[in-house]
């Protein structure tokens, strides 16, 4: 039953602020006691996916960003994807970003980036604040592509890595190699210079990958 109400809503049967069939023509419908289909409702509405109305009924609900983002997050985490596979998704999203990011930063985008390169180049023994700043700087690009996609996956990868970040942060060379590349990705998106800040952003995207290579460690962000 929950198959297929979700079946229903990803294929647009249903949509947001539809309405389900009332718990008897459910019940009816697949066969089940009403308390079953109480119950399917309520992982239903666990899930984010429909609002329980009372006596009314419940709707279809738009799934929240936050929900979406925690559920690719969970999933990442779950499954234990390898660097290799985050790495190249990085590739294709970050990359691109940046090249967008070179051609659409606005001057407050562009001072959000010089706050945050500020900050990671004053935290060699701040750990937690040379990550938040490193994360900080890479949020700002994928925000300035306007693209949520981009921006809920990008959320998700890096959620799931930030305690790896911190961890390697605490290598001098890796430190130093991440300031010297956010420094060069920042200085080609505030030249303007799109293919720049997409050489840049692979240039550092591929370093860090090396880093995981020759250590067999998931490397900084």
């Amino acid at each position: 039953m929950v198959r297929n109400l979700l079946r229903r809503i990803q294929d647009g049967t249903l949509k947001t602020g539809d309405r389900l069939p009332n718990e008897r023509d459910l019940a009816v419908e697949f066969g089940v006691s009403r308390p079953m289909v109480r119950e399917a409702i309520s992982h239903l509405a666990g899930r984010g996916v429909v609002s329980p109305r009372g006596g009314s009924g419940s709707t279809v609900t738009a799934v929240a960003p936050e929900r979406a983002q925690e559920a690719l997050y969970l999933y990442l985490r779950d499954n234990r994807l390898d660097y290799r596979s985050i790495h190249e998704v990085r590739e294709l999203i970050e990359t691109h970003a940046a090249g967008v990011a070179a051609s659409r930063a606005t001057a407050a985008d562009i001072d959000a980036l010089r706050q945050s390169m500020s900050t990671l180049r004053d935290s060699a023994d701040r750990l937690t604040a040379a990550a938040e700043a490193d994360a900080a700087f890479h949020t700002v690009i994928t925000r300035v592509t306007g693209n949520r996609v981009i921006e809920l996956i990008f959320s998700s990868l890096h959620t799931s890595l930030v305690d790896v970040r911190r961890h390697n942060l605490a290598l001098p060379s890796a430190y130093k190699e991440a300031v010297r590349s956010h420094q060069a990705i920042l200085d080609a998106i505030t030249e303007g210079d799109e293919t720049g800040a997409r050489v840049a952003m692979s240039a550092h995207l591929g370093a860090v990958f090396r880093y995981w290579q020759e250590t067999g460690e998931a490397p900084t962000r």
